[in-house]
């Protein structure tokens, strides 16, 4: 699906209808926060190099930025696109490591596939085809309930770099942190949809709500009763669109 895909799913969820854009303004919860997230690496196919739910401390998501130049035949510039960057296509996390070291020693497996097996090393660089390192990075930005709701899939990524690690007997209560960066070629990027929950269970409620009020109108012409019972659920109509627009969700308009 691409992104204008996306962008048409999205508004479509919001409505057609002229109140479409102030239901989206006023659609806003808590909001996102940076602390909730989750790092999945995935090595290269067949490896096993696999680490889900990465102890990762810190990571960025990437930008994308259109390479361009100006031209012009004539008069004022028109610039032209000839390419794209992602940041330079590279992005660095942050870790913190446990006392067995296992995440970096992951990570230092999936580089040293970059050299050719039985031929290269450290001591003589001969490097592996392409395709043979590159695998994938997955970066779930989450709701407060777990559930994603940003998800980033960094394509042929593989860890160009690792930092160096200090070791200082005066900071024995710190926990020992290591950063390492990988490549890639490109990035996709999936909305979720939030797990049904309130706004679903009112917006439900409403459509029937609707229905009821519509045979009460009907019915309160002729009954007294029925007119009565209108009244109640005219109230309990206005309290349920208050309260929506208090906890910063909203109520579709019956149609």
């Amino acid at each position: 699906m691409g992104f204008l895909d996306k962008l048409s799913d999205f508004w479509g969820r919001l409505g057609d209808d002229s109140q479409s854009i102030d239901k989206f303004k006023g659609h806003f919860d808590s909001g996102a926060r940076a602390n909730r997230f989750s790092v999945n690496l995935f090595g290269p196919a067949g490896s096993g190099l696999n680490l889900e739910g990465l102890r990762c401390e810190s990571v960025t998501l990437p930008g994308r930025q259109l390479a361009h130049e100006g031209w012009s035949a004539y008069g004022p510039l028109q610039h032209r696109v000839y390419n794209l960057d992602h940041d330079g296509n590279q992005i660095t996390m942050t870790f913190r490591c446990d006392s067995s070291f296992y995440d970096r020693l992951i990570i230092e497996a999936w580089q040293s596939m970059i050299f050719a097996k039985g031929e290269g090393s450290s001591y003589h660089p001969i490097f592996a085809y392409y395709d043979d390192y590159i695998g994938t990075i997955e970066i779930q930005q989450q709701r407060k309930d777990g559930s994603p709701a940003l998800v980033y899939e960094l394509e042929e990524a593989f860890p160009i770099a690792y930092a160096a690690q200090e070791l200082n007997a005066a900071t024995t209560n710190d926990i020992l942190k290591f950063s390492a960066t990988f490549a890639f070629r490109t990035f996709n990027t999936e909305y979720k949809k939030p797990k049904k929950g309130i706004f679903d269970r009112l917006n439900k409620g409403r459509k029937y709500l609707d229905i009821a009020l519509d045979a009460l109108k009907l019915g309160s012409r002729y009954n007294k009763k029925a007119g009565s019972i209108l009244n109640k659920l005219d109230h309990l109509d206005s309290s349920l669109a208050r309260g929506a627009r208090d906890i910063g969700g909203f109520i579709p308009p019956k149609s």
